[in-house]
C-alpha cells in the first residue's frame, strides 16, 4: 500500500462515468432483446428441479472512493423451486485504486492493490416475467480472504453481502445471459464502527452466463 495525495478531480470523474457506461450498454442489449423475442418461448428454465451452471463478472465501485473491486465468479446451484434458484460460488477478485483516509489536517489516499479468494451463496427469485425476459431479486453472502489486510487497518478475512435485482434474456430453454446491479457490503463483522472492522461499500454491476441442466 502507498500513502499519496487526495484524488485529483479528473480521476473521480472518470470512475463516476463507469456505471454510467455500463448501464447504457445494458439498456442497449435489453432494446434489442424486446426488438427480437420470440413469444414461443416454453418457459422451462424456471421449473422446479434441474441444475444451474455460471460463469461472470462483477465490478464494485466505492462510495466516494476510487477504490474498485472486480470479480470472476463461478457458481453451481440448483431450481430450488419454481422461479426460485440456489447456488454457491466461487470468487476471484482483485481490488484496485484508492482509499481515502481522513487525518487531522486534511485528507489522503491509500494505495489498494489486491488479490482475494472467497466464497459465496445466493438465492435467486423471478417474480415477473416479460415473455424471454425475466426480472429477478438477489439475496446473497459470503465470505473474502484477501492476502492484504482490506480495507486499510481492516483484516484479511471478511464477510460479504450483495442483495440486488437484474434482468435475465434466455435464448433458449437452458441458457440465459444475466446483467444486474447489486449492493456490495465487505467487513469482519466486529462491530459498526469498530476501529478494526473498516467496511468497503459500493455499487456492484454484474453480467453472467447461466446454463441450466436437466
Amino acid at each position: 500500500m502507498q500513502l499519496n495525495k487526495a484524488i485529483p478531480k479528473n480521476e473521480r470523474d472518470t470512475i463516476q462515468k463507469k456505471p454510467k457506461q455500463f448501464l447504457l450498454v445494458i439498456t442497449f442489449l435489453i432494446s434489442f432483446h424486446i426488438a427480437n423475442a420470440q413469444h414461443n418461448y416454453s418457459n422451462k428454465f424456471n421449473e422446479k428441479g434441474g441444475k444451474i451452471f455460471s460463469l461472470g463478472l462483477e465490478h464494485v465501485s466505492g462510495f466516494n472512493t476510487s477504490l474498485e473491486c472486480y470479480s470472476l465468479r463461478a457458481g453451481y446451484g440448483s431450481m430450488l423451486l419454481k422461479n426460485l434458484t440456489i447456488s454457491s460460488f466461487l470468487d476471484l477478485s482483485i481490488t484496485n485504486g484508492f482509499q481515502i483516509v481522513r487525518t487531522f489536517e486534511n485528507s489522503a489516499k491509500i494505495r489498494q492493490e489486491n488479490f482475494g479468494l472467497g466464497t459465496s451463496f445466493l438465492l435467486r427469485w423471478y417474480p415477473l416475467h416479460l415473455g424471454k425476459m425475466k426480472v429477478f431479486i438477489d439475496v446473497g453472502g459470503g465470505i473474502l480472504y484477501t492476502f492484504e489486510r482490506f480495507p486499510y487497518q481492516g483484516t484479511k478475512l471478511n464477510f460479504t453481502t450483495r442483495p440486488g435485482v437484474g434482468i435475465a434474456m434466455h435464448f433458449d430453454d437452458n441458457k440465459q445471459i444475466v446483467f444486474g446491479i447489486n449492493r456490495f457490503h465487505l467487513s469482519n463483522g466486529l462491530g459498526y464502527n469498530h476501529p478494526s472492522n473498516p467496511a468497503f461499500d459500493g455499487l456492484g454491476l454484474f453480467a453472467s452466463i447461466v446454463i441450466r441442466k436437466k
